[in-house]
């Protein structure tokens, strides 16, 4: 019967070839190599040792069998026998694991019986050895190329963003934890000469030099774009007609906006990349709209831009897909980012795009890059002006704005009530008929605070479409003449005001 230390023909093959199969398995060494040490402890010694370089940390090192945790000088031949045979071990083999690209280590066997290892015990251990040396190395190749990939790709984003009044910026990007390359994913935010703020992010599909290239040239392209330009839409149109007079630019999405921050009024467009997210302290937490195709794979974007008033005590999160295709679940994905934006943002307002990549990928391995870009809005006076894309999401937006407003003026609750509701119905109003077919236009939100009363205007910029009769609908205007005091609509073929005035009662 063979012994442990004793392998025949059959047995050594299966030694190298279930060893093989788990360093090709990954490349994952903190994986792979306490297996490996376990497998040869079970078939061949009573200790083994993996050490893949000069230091002792759990990182690097790894061991099987009974005693103490060696502690191991690589290449000191003398010291790690001496080591073993203090805690009665009679039988070692030592076997040097050269790195050609800086790893190395070593690779050690022992059994408390003298004799235990025959000349095919160390021939096979020898043939193991080169394997375990080679994984080393491809592993210290991978990280350092993984390194310098990310350094490169960090040098191609800003190193620091301006400072932005009321509120503040955040970036973070994550590469691919199974790419060494650098790759296409971008955030940007630099001030205007009129004080705006303009921000950027996009993706370039694929990885390496090429796609580090393009997506430099997308992002210096709409820094050039941004000057002189109110309509990220036109910019992103801009940017499109650019990239197709280059061949072979693949596909990049792509968001592009400007943001006020006087008036806290974020004014964006998309071309085909996910939509940011809005979390509104307390109130709300969506996703903003989107829409578009990609830059460079058709004559036209079809981008239009979208236009939100941002409340105090929000944060805007702008993020390429790999923060939500990281599980092959888009639905779950977003759901997820969304859910996680709320905690991240909440408790961790320091820096809430690093601590919402730590939320998302504390339990999931990140497949692509992952970059992310949050704007913060801080708590501060509500504008008497505020804009709106005519849609029926931003009615909970402006909703959580009344209630900012409200706080920020002792209104009573009753009041609160009223003014919220009626202001409810003005915007449903302007959403349902100011505008026809879907291109939705925009609405104005003009609130105002004075020591006997409450002022407000929603004035939109569109024909209104006819008004048809149903039995569930048209007690709006009831309704807003019972809760404020005065209602009076003002309708040209510029568009329709509604305005309202509420008396202030002591709250």
């Amino acid at each position: 019967m063979l012994e442990r230390g004793d392998l025949g023909h059959s047995q050594a093959l299966e030694l190298l070839a279930d060893a093989s199969r788990l360093l090709a398995s990954s490349l994952e060494l903190s994986a792979t190599l306490p297996r490996v040490a376990q497998l040869c402890v079970e078939r061949v010694a009573d200790y083994c040792v993996i050490a893949g370089s000069d230091r002792t940390d759990e990182e690097f090192f790894h061991e099987a069998g009974q005693g103490k945790k060696l502690r191991l000088r690589r290449g000191d031949r003398a010291q790690i026998e001496a080591g073993l045979r203090s805690r009665g071990h009679q039988s070692i083999l030592v076997i040097p694991l050269p790195g050609r690209h800086g790893g190395g280590g070593v690779f050690v066997l022992a059994a408390k019986q003298a004799g235990h290892f025959d000349d095919a015990s160390g021939k096979i251990a020898e043939i193991l050895g080169l394997q375990l040396a080679n994984a080393l190395d491809q592993a210290t190749l991978l990280e350092r190329t993984h390194h310098v990939a990310d350094r490169l790709q960090r040098a191609l984003l800003p190193a620091s963003f301006p400072r932005v009044a009321g509120g503040q910026l955040d970036g973070a990007y994550r590469p691919a934890s199974e790419e060494a390359e650098v790759g296409g994913d971008w955030y940007d935010a630099f001030e205007l000469p009129d004080h705006r703020l303009a921000i950027s992010m996009g993706d370039v599909a694929g990885h390496g030099l090429e796609a580090a290239t393009i997506m430099g040239e997308v992002r210096i392209a709409l820094r050039a774009a941004a000057v002189g330009e109110r309509s990220p839409a036109a910019v992103l149109e801009q940017i499109n007609g650019v990239t197709n007079l280059r061949s072979g630019i693949g596909m990049v999405t792509a968001i592009f906006g400007y943001y006020d921050t006087v008036n806290r009024e974020l004014t964006y467009a998309v071309a085909g990349h996910p939509p940011p997210a809005l979390v509104v302290e307390g109130a709300f937490a969506g996703y903003l709209p989107g829409g578009g195709v990609p830059l460079g794979i058709g004559d036209n974007v079809g981008a239009r831009d979208w236009v939100i008033t941002v409340p105090p005590r929000s944060w805007v999160i702008f993020y390429t897909d790999g923060m939500t295709e990281y599980e092959r679940d888009v639905i779950a994905g977003e759901e997820r980012l969304l859910e996680a934006s709320v905690r991240a943002c909440e408790s961790d307002p320091e820096n809430p795009a690093i601590a919402l990549q730590e939320r998302i990928f504390s339990t999931s391995v990140n497949r692509d890059d992952a970059a992310t870009l949050a704007l913060s809005c801080f708590d501060g006076p509500i504008p008497k002006r505020m804009e709106y894309s005519a849609i029926p999401m931003t009615a909970p937006i402006v909703r959580a704005m009344v209630n900012r407003f409200c706080d920020q003026n002792s209104i009573s609750p009753d009041q609160r009530f009223a003014l919220t509701s009626a202001i409810g119905e003005a915007v449903a109003n302007a959403v349902e008929h100011a505008y026809q077919g879907e291109d939705a236009g925009k609405f104005e939100l003009r609130l105002e605070a004075q020591s006997d009363c409450i002022t407000v205007d929603v004035e939109d910029r569109g024909h209104w479409r006819p008004f048809q009769k149903r039995d569930d609908r048209g007690r709006g205007m009831v309704l807003m003449h019972e809760l404020m005091d005065r209602v009076r609509i003002n309708s040209t073929q510029h568009g329709t005001c509604l305005s309202m005035v509420l008396n202030r009662v002591p709250a």
